[in-house]
């Protein structure tokens, strides 16, 4: 059976729900953010609108739906672009919140 998706230039989040659902992609990948995180030593964040604090023992992120904090010592952003962050440094804790 066939399915025809059309999707208009701003897609609605329902509609991204369905097209994850048709393609069979893990939950979270239809246009929220995406972590991970190797070990204690780095964190890549995909899906970053911006970075709203930094310093070497903690960086927020804002994801769009909400934010993501790393707690850590001598944290550093080793590069940000195209809505990717990478975090390198010792990471002791990533915490979730809402906007």
């Amino acid at each position: 059976m066939k399915r025809k998706i059309s999707l208009k230039s701003k897609p609605s989040r329902p509609r991204l729900d369905l097209l994850g659902r048709i393609l069979e992609l893990p939950p979270g990948m239809s246009g929220g953010s995406h972590i991970e995180v190797f070990s204690n030593r780095e964190a890549i964040v995909d899906g970053c609108r911006g970075v709203m604090e930094y310093d070497e023992s903690g960086i927020r992120l804002n994801v769009g739906t909400g934010t993501v904090r790393v707690f850590g010592r001598g944290l550093s952003i080793d590069s940000f672009g195209e809505g990717q962050v990478v975090i390198k440094g010792f990471i002791q804790n990533v915490e979730f919140g809402i906007l």
